[in-house]
């Protein structure tokens, strides 16, 4: 990829994610130009529920380096709706209209909230403010909280290659699972309401999956829910 340098005077924002589970745990943390859409910060995140699916048969539309499934980010009662995606989904709909149904907007903790459409919107468009926690959304349920923990002008020791951005500054330490059955090779496959496994999730490698689940004739023994294990 050829190099395109910034010769402009740019403001560089760093923003963090926190995980889902533990608000106060710090995921990920990534250097983004004002000038970028905030599609970029979602194609840099990285979660492992972006990369399951509901159905077996489901085809995952994301990869690494872009995520395309619905999501949006919500900064300041506005929802940026990622609708890339042929099938994206809008998911603060539901929202708003619950939030128009009988005024309820009108009450403690409520607001007239807007929508915007993620790719259409770069950084240096929104309103925000430093450590204000805001809310990322994706895959139906999957919440993180992010934050702008710091905004300035591009210095001469920042990269000057516009396409290192967003550039990762932190990552959290990641947990690889061991497959539960021997404890000896990393975990290949998770499966879901595997009731003879004894717990769920549960991690199994690619040695022990097969004996597991299917007899001799190759035939599945029972019904549960499987899927590619990447990282928690």
């Amino acid at each position: 990829m050829a190099v395109d340098l910034i010769t402009d005077t740019e403001v560089v924002l760093s923003v963090a994610f926190y995980h889902k589970n533990k608000a106060t745990t710090r995921m990920q943390e990534f250097l983004v130009l004002s000038s970028q859409p905030l599609t970029v910060l979602r194609d840099a995140f990285y979660c492992l529920s972006d990369f399951l699916t509901v159905e077996n048969d489901e085809e995952v539309v994301n990869t690494q380096s872009k995520k395309v499934s619905s999501s949006y980010f919500l900064i300041e009662n506005t929802f940026y709706n990622d609708m890339r995606s042929a099938s994206a989904v809008d998911y603060s709909k539901v929202i708003l209209d619950w939030v128009e149904e009988n005024e309820r907007y009108q009450q403690p903790g409520q607001a007239k909230y807007k929508k915007r459409v993620m790719g259409e919107v770069k950084f240096s468009d929104l309103s925000i403010r430093i450590n204000q926690p805001y809310l990322f959304t994706h895959q139906g349920d999957c919440q993180h909280i992010f934050k702008f923990r710091d905004i300035r002008l591009l210095t001469k020791s920042d990269d000057r290659n516009r396409n290192a951005y967003p550039k990762p500054i932190f990552q959290c330490k990641i947990t690889r699972h061991k497959c539960r059955m021997c404890y000896m090779y990393p975990a290949e496959y998770v499966t879901i309401n595997d009731f003879h496994s004894g717990e769920t999730p549960c991690y199994f490698c690619e040695h022990c999956y097969e004996p597991f689940h299917y007899d001799s004739q190759g035939r599945l023994l029972y019904e549960y829910q499987v899927f590619p294990y990447a990282h928690d």
